[in-house]
């Protein structure tokens, strides 16, 4: 089992799985709730997601274009202390938390969501598996944070003239069917999230809350697009191989020194 760091940087994970549509949706959310909540889900929220067709066509002699709106049904289970959660929408479900502690325990409790989810609406195939991570890496005072990250993902921000406002690193690399894209954003303020990130429905951890000054947001992002049969197993050993790709990025963004800050 992976070694839990005392002091680890990661602040936000997400894992999610995409899948055949299940438009009527609406009529297993209940069944999907109950086993939910018996795996210490109890809080529920009904949402509706609304997005455009923009392929839509329109005819040529048309003075007023109109764009469809689509709606979906989303449903978001989250456990008694909102510090993980899973988000069910027609073709997808996503489990997140801000109380990460190693990825056998993030990687088994979605795929123990997963698993309520198939028995219910018996999935067909799966055609995206990902997993993100956001690390805050803030130095301690006296220290700078040069010392934390690889001289590769800093940029020249120290070689120049005046106050850094924002730096930005970003590398996407395709290993087998894993795609990896690492950013390393360095800011200075408030510990944020990225914009696509929606991180409302949780709580931060506290060590994270107050944060301000010069750090560096760690964004790893590793998926898969492949379209097969829908298999539990094959999920789990596809997670696996994307979290040995983000384990090797994000060992090459930081230094020794962080590493030892953490553990």
């Amino acid at each position: 089992m992976g070694k839990k760091m005392r002091n680890a940087p990661v602040y936000f994970t997400i894992v999610q799985v995409r899948f055949n549509s299940i438009l009527t949706l609406e009529s297993y959310a209940p069944k999907i709730q109950e086993s939910l909540r018996k795996q210490n889900y109890p809080d529920v929220k009904k949402g509706v997601i609304n997005t455009f067709n923009m392929a839509s066509s329109l005819a040529e002699e048309d003075s007023n274009p109109h764009i469809p709106l689509n709606r979906s049904r989303r449903y978001m289970f989250s456990d008694m202390e909102r510090t993980s959660g899973f988000i069910l929408d027609e073709g997808a479900l996503t489990f997140q938390t801000t109380n990460y502690e190693t990825f056998e325990k993030f990687s088994d409790d979605f795929l123990n969501g997963l698993k309520v989810v198939h028995e219910v609406v018996e999935l067909s195939y799966t055609d995206r598996i990902g997993i993100r991570y956001l690390d805050a890496v803030f130095p301690k005072e006296g220290e700078n944070l040069s010392e934390y990250l690889a001289e590769s993902v800093q940029g020249i921000a120290e070689k120049l003239n005046g106050n850094i406002v924002h730096s930005f690193s970003e590398t996407l690399a395709r290993r087998d069917d894993v795609n990896l894209l690492a950013r390393a954003i360095i800011q200075n303020g408030k510990l944020g999230f990225p914009p696509d990130v929606h991180s409302d429905m949780l709580n931060i951890k506290d060590r994270f809350k107050n944060l301000q000054g010069l750090h560096a947001i760690l964004d790893t992002d590793g998926f898969t697009d492949r379209r097969e049969p829908f298999s539990l197993e094959k999920v789990h050993t596809q997670l696996y191989t994307i979290h040995e790709e983000i384990r090797k990025a994000f060992y090459a963004t930081i230094t020794e020194k962080a590493l030892k800050t953490w553990e």
